[in-house]
């Protein structure tokens, strides 16, 4: 509320709108003091070179200037982010000190179907904003004969895909590809981070994997790899030649639906959040330094100058989107599928 807005209104409202203001800016201003000359911590669940990291290490200096800290990226691979994830939950101290750039998808998607290893109520995190989410593209090795996803599904070869584990973003949209499009697949997990399992496919180990659109763009220019296609129904902003799932391949009901809600997961993206417990007016000073790094117009086209691209959205979208999936809409019966589909159908 501006000053002039203050004026406006009756003398008693006036009071204690302009309290309200004062207090909201100390309160501010305290958070911003407590930041001061100390240490950040930004976890990621992967090891060094991989897309998380590429994207923490590039917001690292942004955040170090915002909060007056020290900031520190520090990996801790394992178990498709969920390590990290159990342990920004559990293991550091609710003070603010620690935030995360986290997969919201795969934590979703891996509550919803109970894996194992996960110790970590993610209706509990405080989100402080999504820095990002990007199309996904199915790319193979050039070597292989197929120009395009048809060509694939009439060979009735069995596709072998690269991926860190069942449930990290990457692997579950291609499963739920190969499930949507009848393909017969073969999915290979335990690659360390996207980029082990990018360059097992550059090696030929696998045939291919699934990356988001940034990682898969720069294999593309290089002719490293072949794109067959988005695996939901927009283009890549990035790969715009790349034909979507839609283009040229006619899809029953059935099949759309698990297109469709993979991709409605995959909105929730790459999340920055903190350790629960942590004070609410910290939290709203995070969020607010979240929101100003990922929409800065300067940093935003530094971002896009690397094909990296910030998509802000605030956290009350990114806490419907999770409620959605994790409150009760999908029946025993479809969540059993699948679990199948994403579990074990391709392992």
């Amino acid at each position: 509320m501006t000053i002039k807005m203050i004026l406006r209104l009756p003398l008693a409202a006036a009071l204690a709108a302009s309290i309200g203001v004062a207090t909201h800016a100390a309160a501010a201003q305290g958070e911003a003091d407590f930041y001061k000359g100390k240490t950040v911590r930004l976890v990621v669940g992967t090891s060094t070179g991989g897309g998380f990291d590429t994207y923490a290490r590039m917001l690292q200096p942004h955040f170090e200037k915002k909060l007056g800290t020290t900031v520190i990226v520090e990996n801790r691979p394992g178990g498709s982010h969920m390590v990290a994830m159990n342990y920004v939950y559990a293991g550091a101290k609710p003070d603010g000190l620690t935030l995360m750039l986290a997969t919201g998808e795969g934590a979703a998607l891996g509550t919803l179907l109970n894996e194992p290893g996960i110790r970590f109520d993610l209706t509990k995190y405080p989100i402080l904003g999504r820095v990002n989410t990007a199309p996904r593209i199915l790319i193979i090795n050039p070597k292989l004969p197929y120009k395009t996803i048809d060509d694939v599904k009439k060979s009735g070869r069995t596709l072998i895909l690269g991926f860190a584990g069942k449930t990290d973003g990457a692997s579950d949209t291609g499963t739920v590809l190969c499930h949507a499009l009848q393909i017969l697949c073969k999915a290979v997990i335990g690659y360390p981070s996207s980029q082990e399992f990018t360059l097992a496919a550059i090696r030929g180990e696998v045939d291919g994997t699934v990356l988001t659109e940034d990682s898969a763009a720069r294999f593309m220019q290089n002719g490293q790899l072949r794109a067959l296609v988005v695996t939901g129904r927009e283009r890549s902003p990035l790969a715009p030649d790349v034909p979507t799932i839609l283009d040229g391949v006619k899809l029953e009901k059935e099949a759309l639906w698990w297109l469709d809600f993979r991709d409605g997961l995959r909105k929730l993206g790459r999340l920055i959040v903190t350790t629960p417990g942590t004070p609410e007016a910290r939290q709203t000073f995070l969020k607010a330094v979240v929101r100003d790094i990922a929409t800065d117009p300067e940093i935003v086209a530094a971002f896009e100058r690397r094909n990296m691209p910030l998509r802000y959205a605030p956290p009350e979208e990114m806490t419907a989107i999770i409620k959605t999936v994790l409150g009760g809409n999908l029946s025993k019966q479809r969540v059993e599928e699948i679990r199948h589909v994403i579990i074990e159908k391709y392992h």
